[in-house]
């Protein structure tokens, strides 16, 4: 079915959230002229929530409550659910109202586009516009959208500068999906929702599992005409995440490290051997490290003749390749690399990606991560 990019549906869990309003006012600003837009909150907590968290809650929907008294002309759907604890999480909330968008619009007969954000994470008032304009320029079934945390510490500095620099690093070692994995910014097509089997229970990484049902399939595009703007607090509702991340510099002796950059040159070579392996099945990889060991425990050459086998040209074969060595594997890989490159500083990181990818010297963290932002937009942009 066609994908019909007037009719958006924003789907927001919000747990323990103390103040959602920013959140839900950035919305009501977004041009939404010949827009069908739906805003639904899933306040939800676990069976043993303690009382703190059941009235932080409960406040959230008095919240909720008095922003639709004051503007009757864009109201926002909310419910409230006690979760079982033993699946109580966002993975669980974030599936309950994707799942509801999806089968609200295929009853209505639309394949609209279903919209992942977060409760403390506001976004441009460009925002429906620049969404419903990428899918109809594009051929993709998902996309992820540009994000900015406010660099107002050093501790989102370090954090943002990892996950920005991880992603680049991925792209510039050779592999396909060097996408973002944010859970207050994914969207996809209703359709394609469904026949992806939907958003997991998982209590965290539910973001980085669902995208990357669209990313192996190389459907998912990135959106970088607009951005949300998710929260720099610590925070301690899910395992890990920005949250979490932010956390961890309290604890006495903590110092934000990120992964060494000799084990993404070992695997961009690896990526060289793997895209000349179809033309000359005689070549043998060694990269005399590590790596080695990780690809005999997951069996690489046996893989790399079933890739051959069934497929009838380089890139499918390819494709299939990085359907076996996914983002998943390949986080695995190194975090087994550690053992030879531990992981190292994020200012020695910020150092080295300045001086070799953007050829310039390094003056700060918040600088290279600045210069992060810029070469990913760019990135996209040619690659949507």
């Amino acid at each position: 079915m066609d994908i019909d990019y007037s009719h958006l549906h924003v789907c927001i869990p919000a747990f323990k959230e103390e103040n959602i309003l920013p959140t839900l006012e950035s919305l009501k600003k977004c041009h939404r002229e010949n827009f069908n837009i739906h805003i639904s909150v899933l306040v939800n907590q676990s069976s043993e929530a303690d009382n703190d968290i059941d009235t932080i809650n409960k406040n959230c929907i008095n919240d909720l409550e008095s922003f639709n008294e004051s503007n009757p002309h864009f109201p926002v759907s909310y419910d409230f659910i006690v979760f079982p604890s033993k699946h109580a999480g966002v993975g669980l909330a974030r599936k309950t109202l994707m799942d509801n968008a999806a089968k609200d619009f295929k009853a209505n007969g639309f394949n609209g586009l279903i919209i992942a954000l977060d409760a403390d994470t506001v976004v441009e008032n460009i925002y429906f516009t620049e969404i419903s304009e990428f899918f109809k320029g594009s051929s993709y079934n998902a996309a992820s959208i540009h994000y900015e945390h406010p660099l107002d510490s050093m501790e989102i500095i370090e954090y943002e500068f990892h996950l920005r620099y991880y992603n680049s690093m991925q792209y510039h070692s050779g592999f396909p999906f060097a996408i973002h994995t944010v859970g207050s910014a994914m969207v996809c097509t209703s359709d394609a929702y469904l026949k992806k089997g939907g958003m997991n229970k998982r209590k965290a990484g539910e973001d980085f599992y669902f995208m990357q049902k669209f990313i192996k399939d190389q459907v998912c595009g990135n959106i970088t005409r607009t951005k949300v703007i998710p929260s720099s607090r610590s925070s301690d509702r899910v395992p890990f995440g920005t949250g979490r991340a932010i956390l961890k510099y309290d604890e006495e002796g903590y110092s934000a490290t990120t992964y060494n950059p000799h084990s993404f040159e070992k695997l961009r070579k690896f990526n060289q051997y793997i895209s000349e392996k179809y033309d000359d099945d005689s070549l043998e990889f060694n990269s005399e490290s590590s790596l080695d060991e990780f690809l005999d425990n997951i069996e690489l050459e046996k893989n790399l003749e079933l890739c051959k086998k069934h497929t009838a040209d380089k890139n499918a074969f390819m494709k299939r390749f990085y359907q076996f060595f996914d983002a998943f594997t390949l986080m695995k890989c190194l975090h087994f690399m550690r053992q030879e490159f531990p992981d190292i500083l994020i200012k020695d990181a910020a150092e080295k990606y300045s001086t070799t990818f953007h050829n310039s010297a390094f003056y700060s963290v918040k600088q290279s991560l600045l210069d992060l932002r810029k070469e990913e937009v760019e990135r996209f942009k040619t690659m949507n």
